[in-house]
Parts: structure tokens; C-alpha cells; sequence
């Protein structure tokens, strides 16, 4: 993108290349006699890189903004052009994955929710009474934990680096990335201005790896999550039922959420059994519900089964992990068998997010 006279350059938008980046024309030469944009003429030739797409973009919404008067636009509001397919919710307090997963989190939801409802609904004010009011109490503080460590996993960072697009878009953030990943700020090249990969025999040794899509320097652990299209530090695995990557940042909030659902689904297995059992024999006519054999039947199965299958599910999950984090271990690490540093997965510390989502972007500052 070239500066003439102290003004910026913004590229010409000529159409639509995807759903992720639009097409954009090169940038022009410096010129004296003419300061037109130039046409497309050659698919191969003209079009840019991912990179400089999106840097484009972003050059287009800041001078826009700026032209008008306004403040230069926040992170998340310009990170579908340099971002990833990561959602922002509540004005960029909150990060969650792409909308593919939007049917697998409805079904997790629902697995929750559907039992507990019932329990609490037909089960919880008879256990109160013959049982012990305690029971009820206490499903109901598990049922709260479990929702509140499902809200965290899904709507937490879980340790995305930021496209060098965005790095340099932010002050300071290239320097702040380099710090936390240990690899040092990636070189330019001077004529395309594209990051240059410069990793050193001991930085390949111990696992640093250059992601071609996100033009950054992995650091030992982070992977490249396909689903929501950027790297995540102590990369473990991207959880449709979550709706989020499982990292660094977020994988104690998603042993914790398997925990507490597993202790849920006994907790709330073990009640509506209690109560059908003793509904069987005719001793719940004064629990306030009134339902004939058949519907209790159905519930049984329809309720019931979910319930149960839920319990298998996610003791199966909790068991694995806690091997993990007995091994010092990723799911990826050991389904792939690729492990070049080993390490604590459940215990680290939480480190600060690095995307920054209320920040301003600063670059550029001055308007067409």
C-alpha cells in the first residue's frame, strides 16, 4: 500500500472473489501524470494475497471512519476481514465459534436442560418432602455451576493469536504477541511487505511452526483449528458442543463444565429414578403431581434415556481427559502422536487474551 504526499491509498473494490474476502484490485503505482486506479486485467497477476486482502479492508474501514469524523472502528467489529470465524457477542466482551456448530451447542443445551426441567418441575418438590430437602438444593447449585462453566468454555478466548493483519493493526500487539509466544516479531519483506518466515534450526526443534494461513510463528503446542480458522496456543481440540476451540485459556473451564455435568446427570438420574420408584408403589399421591401410568411411562423414556446416555457420555470424557492431564497431554498431542514439549495442560496459568476485542485499531490514522 504506498503513501504519495502523505495521504493513504485505499484499493478499489471491483467484486466479490468469496464469502470470506471480496476481490480487490492492486494497488496503483506512483504516478504524476494520472491518479486513477487501475483496472483488472489478469486474474493471476492482480489479485492480492490473503494477507494484503484483508489489510486492505481494514485500511478502507479506518479511513472511512476517520473521514467522517468518527473513531477508528474496535477489533471486533473489524475482525471478520482480518479475523477468523470466531463470533464476537455482548459488544466484544465475549468470544464464541462459528455458526457451523450452532446445532451441536442446541443439542448439548438440550440434553441440560430437558432433564433438569423435568426434574425440578415434577421430581424436586417430592424429594423435598419424603426424601430430603437437601437433595433439591444441591442439584440445583450443580445445575448452576454446570451452566456457568458452559457459558465460560464457549464465550471464553481460548488463547487466539491474532493474524500479524491485526497485530499491526493494534499498537502494541506485535510486541505483545512476540512476547507471549516466545518467536519475536516476524520480518517484512521490503518490496511486497508480506511477512518473511525466518524460524531457526533451534525454534524448529522445539515445535515453533509457521502457519501459511494465519502468517504467524506457532509456538510449541498451538495449532491451526480448521473450524474456526486461526491458531490457539496449548491447542487441545475445537468442541462443536461447546461452539469454541478448547486451549489454553479455557480448557479448566471445560474439565470443570465435564465434571459438573457428569455429577449433574447422576445427581438428577438418581432423583427422577428415586421418585418413579416410589410414584410405582403409590406413595407419591401427595407430591402435588398428578400423572396417570402411561404418561410417567413415556416420560421415563423420553427423560430417562437422554439422562442416561448424557451420564455415559460425559463420565467417558471426564475419565479421558483427567488421563490427559495425568500425562501432561492434548487430545491432539495423542491422537496424533506428535508431541515436541510436554507439559502441565490443566493446572497452567491462565495467561492474559491477546486479541484485544475493545481495542481501536490505529492503522491508518489519516483519511483519504
Amino acid at each position: 500500500m504506498s503513501m504519495m504526499d502523505g495521504s493513504v491509498r485505499v484499493p478499489h473494490f471491483v467484486g466479490r472473489g468469496s464469502d470470506e474476502h471480496p476481490q480487490i484490485a492492486s494497488p496503483p503505482k506512483a504516478s504524476t501524470s494520472s491518479t486513477s486506479l487501475p483496472t483488472v486485467t489478469d486474474h493471476h497477476s492482480t489479485w492480492l494475497s490473503d494477507q494484503q486482502r484483508g489489510t486492505a479492508l481494514l485500511v478502507t474501514t479506518t479511513s472511512a471512519t476517520a473521514a467522517l469524523g468518527r473513531p477508528n472502528p474496535r477489533v471486533y467489529e473489524v475482525w471478520p476481514q482480518v479475523g477468523s470465524r470466531n463470533r464476537f457477542l455482548c459488544w466484544g466482551h465475549c468470544v464464541t465459534g462459528p455458526r457451523i456448530d450452532f446445532w451441536y451447542s442446541c443439542c448439548a443445551w438440550s440434553f441440560i436442560i430437558a432433564p433438569c426441567g423435568f426434574y425440578f418441575i415434577v421430581c424436586s418438590k417430592w424429594l423435598w418432602i419424603h426424601v430430603n430437602p437437601w437433595i433439591p438444593v444441591l442439584t440445583g447449585l450443580v445445575f448452576l455451576s454446570t451452566i456457568v462453566l458452559l457459558l465460560l468454555t464457549s464465550c471464553t478466548d481460548p488463547g487466539i493469536i491474532p493474524r500479524h493483519a491485526l497485530q499491526v493493526a493494534v499498537a502494541g500487539l506485535e510486541q505483545e504477541v512476540a512476547t507471549a509466544t516466545g518467536a519475536g516479531i516476524v520480518p517484512l519483506d521490503a518490496i511486497t511487505s508480506e511477512p518473511v518466515l525466518q524460524l531457526t534450526p533451534q525454534q524448529d526443534a522445539l515445535g515453533y511452526r509457521w502457519c501459511t494461513s494465519c502468517k504467524v510463528v506457532r509456538p510449541p503446542r498451538a495449532s491451526h483449528c480448521r473450524d474456526c480458522d486461526n491458531c490457539v496456543l496449548t491447542f487441545d481440540h475445537h468442541c462443536p458442543f461447546v461452539n469454541n476451540c478448547v486451549g489454553q485459556r479455557n480448557y479448566a473451564f471445560f474439565s470443570g463444565f465435564l465434571y459438573s455435568t457428569g455429577c449433574l446427570g447422576l445427581a438428577v438420574f438418581s432423583g427422577i429414578g428415586i421418585y418413579f420408584y416410589h410414584v410405582a408403589r403409590g406413595s407419591g399421591s401427595d407430591s402435588g403431581t398428578v400423572l396417570n401410568d402411561p404418561v410417567l411411562y413415556v416420560l421415563l423414556i423420553i427423560i430417562g434415556a437422554p439422562t442416561a446416555i448424557l451420564i455415559v457420555a460425559v463420565f467417558g470424557l471426564s475419565i479421558f481427559h483427567a488421563f490427559l492431564a495425568c500425562r501432561g497431554r492434548t487430545t491432539k498431542e495423542l491422537l496424533t502422536g506428535r508431541v515436541t514439549v510436554g507439559g502441565r495442560t490443566l493446572s497452567t496459568l491462565r495467561v492474559p487474551s491477546l486479541i484485544h476485542a475493545r481495542d481501536r485499531v490505529t492503522y491508518p490514522m489519516l483519511p483519504v
